[in-house]
């Protein structure tokens, strides 16, 4: 039997993104309910902060999300952040891939068959992917797998595996296409083709394009960290920082929560909003197999490295989004973002902003280079790519060594497992980047799926 001294209808368990708004949703909604919101570091935010420093605006892991979801702008009107939104300009549409020394722009077709970006057999392979049979067979099957037995193994090595790095940080041979990118095993399954379901959902949808996500990326002014502030503020003392969940018990019906400063909290409704490995630990008491299969989803650690120069030292035009790299260049960078470019504002003026990332899934032991370390490999890299003749003048490394949750294959096993627990477990709740989706919106629509079921007296 568990004892308690605090008395809660819900208690919220991480004070990340989908921790902050499970929060200020249920004191919007439930104005009256007893509830808190625990997060073991000293700040909230997780890897969604913003480090603001000399005229330049640094996001410490990601900076910002596609306007495309209906909640996250519901929720941003209801913090009332409305007038402080800040939409990526015109350049956004222009995205680079990296490829045999040179950058190409990525075009929808049919200009993108006239790039040099895959080579003439590539680009004729890609063309047959209509005449693919669908595949039958219902195992798990890896995203390169996916991407090589429809478009092609060329395909799939430069323009699937850099999106994968850009977007997760992870390797396209171990990810579950699945998981990862539903709406692409959905689209082989219901017309037979790639090809030939973009072509009835563009009659649907014009704006549909195959060359990037729908939507216009969107922060904050003053950087996605503004978005967290507001609602740590909104929330005020029912959000609690460095308080670390050490236990969970289960006593009809009653979650009984013990922390390590000492305090038992107990609940008729508990969210888990923590990353799987943090959730495993505190839930191996009350659902073993959910715990032993939150342990198993790994997490690529990502160090993010802000960089600010004079404009004139560039040799580059850098009026687009920026450039990711295939694996198989054998770069270790994964990708620049440029920063100033995208947002204006976020670098003084007549200085650039860039955003480099290293590391990822196929890299984990970049989290252990050094900031000299990085920095060379930025001069090695990075400044012949864009003919940078100087020293950046301004430097921020962020490093997160449990950066992105990794979706490999058996994903989805692992997922029912996580089914299963909040069926047999009344009150017990799931939410967050571990499970259905990694961008901000997708931790935002989870934290209002979760809302909606909760049993509030």
């Amino acid at each position: 039997m568990c004892s308690s001294n605090k008395n809660l209808d819900v208690l919220v368990v991480g004070g990340g993104i989908t921790g902050l708004c499970t929060g200020t949703l249920l004191k919007q909604k439930y104005p009256n309910s007893r509830f808190q919101v625990l997060e073991s570091a000293d700040s909230p935010g997780g890897t969604a902060r913003t480090d603001r420093t000399d005229g330049y605006v640094c996001d410490w892991g990601p900076n910002g999300f596609l306007d495309k979801e209906p909640r996250t702008l519901e929720w941003v009107k209801s913090l009332g952040l409305e007038g402080s939104i800040q939409r990526a300009n015109e350049n956004a549409a222009k995205r680079f891939i990296y490829r045999n020394k040179k950058l190409y722009e990525l075009k929808p077709p049919p200009a993108f068959l006239l790039s040099s970006v895959l080579s003439r057999r590539g680009r004729l392979r890609l063309l047959c992917e209509p005449l693919i049979r669908a595949r039958k067979e219902v195992s798990p099957e890896t995203v390169w797998d996916f991407a090589a037995r429809r478009i092609g193994k060329e395909a799939a090595d430069v323009l699937v595996s850099s999106m994968v790095s850009g977007v997760f940080g992870g390797n396209a041979h171990d990810l579950e296409v699945g998981a990862c990118f539903p709406r692409l095993a959905e689209m082989e399954q219901n017309y037979g083709s790639l090809l030939k379901a973009l072509r009835v959902i563009k009659k649907n949808d014009p704006k549909t394009t195959p060359m990037g996500p729908k939507g216009v990326l969107t922060t904050f002014n003053g950087g996605l960290g503004t978005l967290v502030e507001t609602a740590a503020t909104k929330l005020g003392n029912r959000l609690q920082c460095g308080v670390t969940v050490t236990g969970i018990c289960h006593d009809n019906n009653i979650y009984s929560v013990t922390t390590d400063t000492g305090e038992t909290y107990t609940a008729h409704n508990i969210v888990i909003a923590l990353p799987a490995y943090a959730a495993s630990k505190i839930l191996k008491g009350i659902v073993p197999n959910t715990s032993k299969a939150l342990s198993e989803i790994p997490y690529a650690g990502l160090t993010v490295i802000c960089t600010g120069y004079p404009e004139s030292s560039i040799k580059r035009d850098l009026n687009g989004f920026g450039f990711l790299v295939p694996r198989i260049e054998e770069k270790r960078i994964l990708g620049c973002i440029w920063t100033h470019s995208l947002f204006p504002g976020t670098a003084p003026e007549g200085y650039a902003l860039l955003r480099t990332m290293i590391g990822g899934a196929t890299e984990p032991d970049a989290m252990l280079l050094s900031n000299e370390m990085l920095l060379k490999i930025l001069r090695e890299e990075l400044h012949p790519i864009l003919g940078i003749e100087a020293e950046p003048s301004f430097v921020r490394v962020f490093r997160h060594q449990h950066g992105i949750p990794q979706y490999t294959l058996g994903h989805s096993e692992r997922l029912q497992h996580v089914t299963d627990a909040e069926k047999n477990n009344p009150g017990l709740f799931f939410a967050g980047n571990a499970y259905r989706g990694i961008s901000l919106n997708e931790c935002i629509v989870s934290a209002y799926e979760v809302l909606h079921k909760l049993k509030i007296a």
